[in-house]
This record gives structure tokens, sequence and C-alpha cells, in this order.
């Protein structure tokens, strides 16, 4: 497994709209083959946000990157007048995992 991180450099201002984005255009992933999960984390300090997608592999990863779902995504990229600075991409390979055994009760 993969996981893809990508670091944006946000203002506090433009947080929740900069999250909202990520909402709304993240639907398709659910559909590509090898899509494993998503998660975008806002900071406690500083400007710095990370999405995290999680892939079976990288050929899986670089389907969805040349994928019609990607660039429609992307088109108008509506993120960049949120960023202070060009995202910064990082591929990680998982070499160790480990997760918690506790069962957490659901909300009723």
């Amino acid at each position: 497994m993969i996981v893809v991180a990508n670091r944006f450099d946000v203002d506090d201002e433009h947080s929740a709209a900069f999250v909202e984005q990520f909402k709304e255009t993240s639907d398709h992933l659910t559909e590509h083959e090898g899509f494993r999960g998503f998660k975008v984390l806002t900071p406690e300090k500083a400007d710095t946000h990370v999405s995290l997608t999680f892939w079976r592999s990288r050929d899986d990863f670089d389907a969805w990157v040349n994928s019609e779902d990607f660039a429609e995504a992307h088109e108008g990229d509506s993120l960049s007048d949120m960023m202070n600075a060009h995202p910064e991409l990082e591929i990680h390979e998982v070499a160790f995992e480990r997760e918690s055994t506790e069962v957490i009760p659901t909300a009723e």
C-alpha cells in the first residue's frame, strides 16, 4: 500500500472553505480501483493542511492521476486561490502498520 501526502499552505481564513472543496470533489475516488481511503488534516498550529490518499499500489494511484475524474476534480483549480504556495507532494510505501483493537461504540 502507498500513502500519497499533499501538503498545502493555507491561511486560517480559508481553512473551512479549503476542506469543503475537498468534500465536494472527492466522491469519485471511491470508484477507482485500488483506492483505500482519503483524509484531510487541518493543523492545530501553523497553516499546513495535509491531504492523504491511500492506494493499493503506485499503479493504481497513477491510473487515477491519468483519469478523466482527476482532470475534472482539478479543473479550474479553485484551491489555488486559497494557497500561499504550490502544494508539496510526497509518496510513501507503507512499511509497517498497526491499528487499534478497541471497539468504539457508535452513537445512537
